[in-house]
């Protein structure tokens, strides 16, 4: 079983160097040597003072001396997947990554961009949209970062009544989509997220599992590597009419993640779906270190989580030492 090598990681203003810190030191002790960033504080508009501090800088100099790498999220605008307009968000992209570069690309840690549009099978326009904008954006990354790796996370939908709106596809025409992407765009890794409903802790794992035999079949056809993108967090609901109800017109975060019906997966079940993941995938990354399991996530249960969860990490680490 492969161990969890890294996870996403929110920023914005409100991070110190102290914090940075002590995240980093808590992350490496948990056997990771990467982590993913989003947020805010990569966008070139985004207000800042002269000389005001940089969470990011000091996130990929920490990174650098605990020989841990950083990937960079590009991303146009949050509400991306409400316009699909090519017209705003390449020249966005394109200033994103300049901006970055610029600023990032002198760290030893700098590893390389996470293309920040996560996304199940789409069709028509927003097919289009996908594809001209993957392209055009994955050879940016590696004109002005010199040997960087871009990196995707999309996701698959299991709900076939439709309940929660997002259209459903058989693992199949997840093969096709991505055998179709991978043609035009080049990726190095496809990060696939393994809740495939929504969060849902109802979702069964061997129904994940023809998803990532499907979404395998096309990464090896077309060399790029399949990771495992294993959550660490899950809504408690039975079905998808109450996932529904929870959402409400919140969005699909409902609440918030300090509700109760936000918890971290039971150790057991994550380490199956780690052994899942670790059947199609070459590495594992993961979600919801820093909301739910980080000694400063102030999360109910975080701190006798993160325990058990080091353990089973190391543990893994150590059943793939040799090979």
């Amino acid at each position: 079983m492969l161990p969890i090598r890294g996870s996403l990681y929110y920023v914005d203003k409100s991070f110190d160097a102290k914090r940075i810190e002590k995240e980093l030191d808590a992350q490496k002790a948990a056997g990771f040597d990467l982590l993913w960033i989003n947020g805010p504080l990569l966008h070139p508009d985004y207000p800042r003072e002269a000389a005001a501090f940089d969470p990011i800088e000091v996130i990929m100099r920490e990174a650098a001396y605990r020989k841990m790498t950083v990937y960079l999220e590009v991303m146009a605008r949050e509400d991306w997947h409400e316009h699909w307009d090519l017209s705003v968000d390449l020249p966005a992209s394109r200033a994103i990554l300049e901006h970055l570069s610029a600023k990032y690309n002198r760290y030893a840690s700098m590893a390389g961009y996470y293309l920040g549009n996560e996304i199940y099978v789409v069709e028509g326009r927003e097919r289009e949209y996908c594809l001209a904008l993957w392209k055009e954006v994955a050879e940016w990354c590696r004109e002005l970062t010199p040997g960087c790796r871009v990196v995707l996370s999309p996701f698959f939908v299991t709900d076939r009544r439709e309940v929660l709106g997002y259209p459903y596809a058989e693992p199949s025409v997840y093969e096709s989509f991505w055998n179709d992407i991978f043609r035009e765009v080049t990726l190095d890794s496809l990060l696939l997220q393994d809740s495939g409903a929504e969060h849902g802790a109802f979702f069964d794992l061997d129904e994940r599992e023809p998803y990532f035999a499907a979404v395998r079949r096309a990464c090896v056809a077309n060399g790029v590597e399949l990771w495992g993108n294993v959550e660490l967090a899950e809504i408690a609901v039975a079905n998808y009419e109450e996932l529904k109800a929870f959402r409400g017109e919140l969005g699909a975060n409902g609440p918030g993640f300090q509700d109760t019906r936000w918890i971290q997966v039971p150790i057991a079940k994550l380490e199956a779906k780690m052994a899942l993941a670790s059947r199609y995938c070459s590495e594992l990354v993961s979600w919801g270190y820093q909301q739910f399991v980080s000694p400063c996530s102030g999360k109910t249960g975080a701190r006798p989580y993160e325990r058990q969860f080091r353990k089973l990490n190391k543990m893994a680490a150590a059943s793939q030492a040799g090979k």
